[in-house]
């Protein structure tokens, strides 16, 4: 997945569209990261159980609520 990727979703679940600005000249990091999760299952039993899109969607409506929450103080 890339960050365009994860902003999309973000954008999605937040009702908005942001300005993406890009600094081609800026250094430049490793190309990409994979998760391989298969050793977690095989030595944990343990695997995600809830979507990306679906924790991310929680998390935001967290966030959104202690922010609520916070200027109401």
């Amino acid at each position: 997945m890339t960050i365009n990727q994860l902003v999309d979703i973000v954008e999605e679940i937040a009702g908005v569209e942001l300005r993406r600005r890009y600094k081609l000249d800026a250094p430049k990091g490793v190309n990409g990261r994979n998760s391989d999760n298969t050793k977690i299952l095989k030595e944990l039993g343990w695997e995600p159980s809830i979507r990306l899109k679906d924790g991310m969607a929680k998390t935001y409506e967290w966030i959104e609520e202690q922010m609520l929450v916070g200027a109401h103080r």
